[in-house]
Parts: C-alpha cells; sequence; structure tokens
C-alpha cells in the first residue's frame, strides 16, 4: 500500500483503516524478512491485506528534555516538523509525511523503561543531534535567530571554501533549550565550488 510516492508506515495504515471505519484483524507478522503483513477489513466487511515493506533501520534519536512541549514548538518551530503524540512526559516530532525524525522524553519521567538520565548530571555533553539535507537552509537560519538559539558557529562551508568539495554544504552550529548542540545542514553538493 502506498502513499503517494513513499510506502505507507504500518503504524499509519492502521490507524487509517480504523479510523475511515474498518477493523484491524491481528497483530502483523513478519514475513521473510522482507515485509510485515496483517489483515483488516473495510467498513462493509470485506477482508483485505496490507502488507509494509522492512526498511533497513533507520536513526529515530530520543533525547530528554526539561520541558518536553518547549523542545516540541522549539524543534516544530526551527524545521518545520509536526507533533505525532504531544504531551508533557514524551513527545513524537515528524515530517509532512509522517516521517519520524525525533523524540523528546522527560528527563525526570520513568515512562516503565526506568530513567533515561542521571538528573545530577546535565544534559546534552556529547551529544550532537545533527539534521542534514535541509533543503530550506536559509529558512532555518532566520528561524533560529527569531528563536533566540544560541548560536556555535554561524552558517559555515564544510570544508570551507578553496579546500574541495567534500560534503560540499552548509552547516549552522546552534544550542537548542536544553543545551545540546544541534547542527542544521545543506543537502550535500549544495555548495560545491567549480573546480
Amino acid at each position: 500500500m502506498a502513499h503517494g510516492r513513499r510506502p505507507l508506515q504500518g503504524y499509519k495504515a492502521l490507524r487509517l483503516v480504523e479510523l475511515r471505519g474498518g477493523r484491524v484483524l491481528g497483530q502483523p507478522r513478519r514475513q521473510g524478512g522482507a515485509r510485515y503483513l496483517v489483515q483488516v477489513s473495510d467498513p462493509a466487511g470485506n477482508r483485505l491485506g496490507i502488507a509494509v515493506p522492512v526498511g533497513p533501520p533507520r536513526p529515530q534519536p530520543l533525547v530528554v528534555a526539561r520541558d518536553v512541549e518547549e523542545s516540541s514548538r522549539w524543534y516544530q518551530e526551527l524545521l518545520g516538523l509536526r507533533s505525532d503524540h504531544g504531551g508533557k512526559d514524551y513527545e513524537r516530532l515528524v515530517t509532512a509525511d509522517g516521517t519520524l525524525v525525533l523524540q523528546l522524553h522527560r528527563r525526570d519521567v520513568e515512562h516503565g523503561h526506568g530513567q533515561l538520565a542521571d538528573p545530577d548530571q546535565p544534559v546534552g555533553n556529547g551529544a550532537v543531534l545533527w539534521f542534514g539535507d535541509v533543503a530550506d537552509f536559509e529558512g532555518a537560519v532566520e528561524r533560529a535567530a527569531r528563536l533566540g538559539a544560541t548560536v556555535v558557529h554561524p552558517p559555515m562551508r564544510n570544508p570551507p571554501s578553496g579546500e574541495g568539495n567534500g560534503p560540499a554544504h552548509r552547516e549552522i552550529w546552534l544550542k537548542d533549550p536544553d543545551g545540546y548542540t544541534v547542527v542544521i545542514a545543506s543537502p550535500d553538493g549544495e555548495d560545491h565550488e567549480p573546480g
């Protein structure tokens, strides 16, 4: 099942079935390591199968925050993401098509899996949240200024001009409300220098 040109994510497909009056008939099961299958019924009771391809592992960073709702608003504004969960203890931030980009978890809440951070230690030390392939790089820089984000490194080319093309993109390094270092990078090759 596809949504536009991208595969419809499994959880999203099942939510849509139920929202449109259908029923999910059991748990999705993995078939041969290549896909998940699940039976559903439409509002008229017709049985259908949904197959969701299994992709390679992809990063789904989860960071602790003092104030999940504040951090959620900050990242939504900076990166144009939207809330997919909401709440004071946990948040999922996704793109317009539902792709998970970042999870936020309140620092002092266990959520049934134990505390994620030592409350006596500062957060953000040694962690860098890198958001690459940001097509609207200039817009992200403007939004960071509107947010009053602390700038660690102003917009710069990587590598510096005249030192080859490497990734040949632009970056800005910021601090988020919890002190995490956040890097916004334009798409690789976007600042290519002719040889």
